[in-house]
Order: structure tokens, then C-alpha cells, then sequence
């Protein structure tokens, strides 16, 4: 799903994606979300809050390996459906999410739809994957630590985070665990945000283990190695 970066200056870029988006909304006043994802290095324009919080989760996900975050499919007898993602994970497995408002009730008109997108999932050898808003919202301290997680990689987006993730992983293993005021602490004090970005991403990828599941982000948060 990775393709080649777009070329042209970001502002640009970003005026053009917003530009589609608004113009795809047709006569609706939803608000549009523009993000950043760390995961796939790509910027995405998200149709509403429920998409946002949807993404936040998915980037929180050390499983997932690649996401889709505007993809459209022709599916049989429904024609082009628009999804919140379509997410690769590291055992291969590949995912159809569908985000809505509510769950659906069953045999109303939605849960037919749905039944459709299920089947064209696993013809397609992926499954169908649905989230409503109380789904979405029971994972408050991550949606909450994440998006502070995800502001700090995309703050350090388009700097090289490779050497400070060595670095730090390095700093970490003859420790066992450390905590964000450690991490803060190495290299002079400019280079701090891009330690705890690292931080961050290493989590992300599943390098690193983290209390983020449990507690509120903070100088004590805890940073340790897997297994």
C-alpha cells in the first residue's frame, strides 16, 4: 500500500488534499481532520472525529505494519464504498475497517450493507472489521496518550529518526526500563523532542514496551524492552 512520496512543498500538498476533500463533502458541513501518520509517513485527510479517533487507535497498534487510511473499493451490488482503512498487519493479516456512528440493528438496512462488505472482505481474503463510537471511546487513556505520542513524531517529521531510535535502544537495553524524564535527559537540550519522538516510534513498532495503556503520558512514563 506504500507508494512512492508525493513530490512538492508541503503547504502545497496539504491545500491540494484539503481542496479534494472539501470538494468531495459535497453540500455536508462535516468537519474535515488533517493528519499526519508516523506509521505510514503520509499525510491523510480524515472525514470526522469518530475517523480521527479511529486512526489514533490504529497508529497505536504495534500489530498493524501498514494502513490505508481513505481507501475506496467497488464492491458488488453497493458500488464504490469508502472505508476508514484498510490495515496490514505484521502476521499478514488483512483488515476492512468500517467506522459508523452506531452499531447496527439487526436485519435493518445497515446490517444487510454491512453482511455484503463482510463477504466482499473474505472473497478478497480480508476481513471486514466495524467500529461505532461506544467502541471507539472505551479506550479513552490511549486515544488520549496517543495523540500526544503522535504530536511528537509529527513534530519531528522530516528529520531522520533512525540514529536517535539506535541510540536510545542502546541506552535502554543495559537499563531494562527507563522513563520519559531519562530520555529527555540525553543529548544536548534541542535534540530532547527528537529522543522522545524516537521513543515513540519504537513503541510504535513494537521494540519498545510503555505504560501508555495505563497511565496518563508524564516524565514518569515508562519506556522497557519486550519480553
Amino acid at each position: 500500500m506504500k507508494g512512492t512520496k508525493p513530490s512538492g512543498r508541503l503547504g502545497t500538498r496539504l491545500r491540494g488534499k484539503l481542496a479534494t476533500a472539501y470538494g468531495l463533502r459535497g453540500h455536508h458541513n462535516s468537519a474535515l481532520w488533517y493528519v499526519y501518520s508516523p506509521l505510514t509517513d503520509k499525510d491523510w485527510v480524515l472525514p470526522s472525529e469518530l475517523c480521527f479517533n479511529h486512526f489514533v487507535l490504529t497508529e497505536a497498534d504495534s500489530a498493524v505494519i501498514d494502513a490505508d487510511y481513505s481507501p475506496e473499493l467497488d464492491i458488488p451490488s453497493l458500488g464504490a464504498v469508502k472505508f476508514a482503512a484498510i490495515v496490514r498487519y505484521g502476521d499478514g493479516a488483512v483488515q476492512w475497517h468500517h467506522v459508523s456512528g452506531e452499531h447496527a440493528k439487526p436485519n435493518s438496512e445497515a446490517a444487510s450493507r454491512l453482511l455484503l462488505l463482510s463477504d466482499a472482505a473474505e472473497h478478497a481474503g480480508a476481513q471486514l472489521q466495524c467500529f461505532d463510537e461506544s467502541s471507539l471511546y472505551q479506550h479513552e487513556m490511549r486515544l488520549w496518550n496517543w495523540k500526544r505520542a503522535i504530536s511528537w513524531m509529527t513534530a519531528a517529521r522530516g528529520t531522520a529518526l533512525a540514529p536517535y531510535m539506535t541510540e536510545l535502544a542502546a541506552f535502554v537495553h543495559p537499563r531494562g526500563t527507563v522513563t520519559l524524564h531519562d530520555i529527555e535527559e540525553l543529548g544536548s537540550r534541542d535534540l530532547s523532542p527528537l529522543y522522545v519522538a524516537a521513543a515513540f516510534r519504537l513503541v510504535q513498532r513494537g521494540d519498545l514496551l510503555s505504560d501508555l495503556e495505563e497511565f496518563p503520558v508524564s516524565a514518569s512514563t515508562t519506556f522497557g524492552l519486550r519480553g
